[in-house]
């Protein structure tokens, strides 16, 4: 076992003991060439106490890129011998709350049945987290991507529909009448939302007055349900409330513009066979649901 798997025994176990326990070393010789490590790399790698050890923020960071780069060489080896190329390890996976439960939630479910071998490890948020930092193999987002050093997959698109009760469509026959209805936002703290769309071959851009704004689809749907406003959303979330007729298009016929969704991963020559095929396989669900 050489030092970079030593660290990972470390921190996998909590403590140099558990490390001598994996490693077959003594818990003295795994404290001298841990030392060793970090005075090789110049920076401290754990923080010690008498009965565990932690990784400090380097070190996590450290850990994290050498298990990336055994994942990466466990991949590269497969394809060069043609062997045996099953996900397996652990998967860590981010995707939007609403979205992530209801389509990655079940390829991710359906890949721990397939494989025995695979851990999975799903968050759910909002936010957009930081790849490396927080040892994310894959994230899934919805919208367009800033610039970055990150590997990117286009798995699908988000169409849009504007919703509301049945009394608020009765109130919305142009684009104009929109300025007048109000909407309820998925961004908190804005006043007022442009809501743009196509109909009959001209472009309109309107401004709607927003005074109700939440990061949780759920609790948007639950809003525009409750005869509180409009909402400019994805399709998918509110497809069962439109069928049943407790919600309507306001402006059925107007085109609005759909959102990619892509897949992101950190780049790597390499990519192992877990994160690929969780990618092939959303991307696949997608396209089933009608996402594309």
């Amino acid at each position: 076992m050489d030092d970079d798997a030593l660290l990972l025994a470390v921190i996998d176990g909590g403590s140099f003991r558990a490390a001598a326990a994996a490693s077959g070393l003594d818990p003295s010789r795994v404290s001298r060439r841990i030392a060793a490590l970090e005075d090789r790399l110049g920076v401290k790698l754990l923080n010690r106490t008498t009965r565990a050890s932690a990784p400090t923020e380097a070190g996590a960071r450290y850990a994290e890129g050498v298990r990336r780069l055994s994942e990466a060489r466990a991949a590269l080896l497969a394809e060069v011998t043609g062997g045996q190329d099953r996900p397996r390890g652990r998967l860590r996976v981010t995707a939007p709350a609403d979205f992530g439960t209801r389509f990655v939630a079940p390829v991710l479910s359906r890949m721990s049945d397939r494989y025995p071998e695979l851990s999975v490890d799903l968050t759910l948020g909002s936010g957009f987290a930081d790849l490396l930092a927080e040892g994310i193999d894959v994230a899934v987002r919805i919208g367009r991507l800033s610039d970055s050093a990150l590997t990117a997959r286009r798995i699908g698109q988000s169409h849009r529909a504007l919703v509301g009760v049945p009394e608020l469509a009765m109130k919305v026959h142009t684009p104009g009448d929109l300025a007048a209805i109000p909407f309820i936002s998925y961004r908190p703290g804005l006043t007022e939302m442009p809501v743009a769309c196509e109909l009959d071959g001209r472009r309109y851009e309107v401004r709607m007055p927003s005074r109700l704004g939440v990061n949780s689809m759920s609790a948007v749907r639950a809003m525009v349900l409750e005869g509180r406003g409009a909402h400019l959303g994805p399709a998918w979330a509110f497809d069962e409330d439109i069928a049943r007729g407790r919600l309507v298009r306001l402006l059925p016929q107007a085109h609005f513009d759909a959102f990619p969704i892509y897949a992101v991963w950190p780049p790597t020559p390499f990519q192992p066979a877990a994160p690929r095929t969780f990618v092939a396989d959303i991307a696949e669900a997608l396209k089933a649901a009608g996402l594309t």
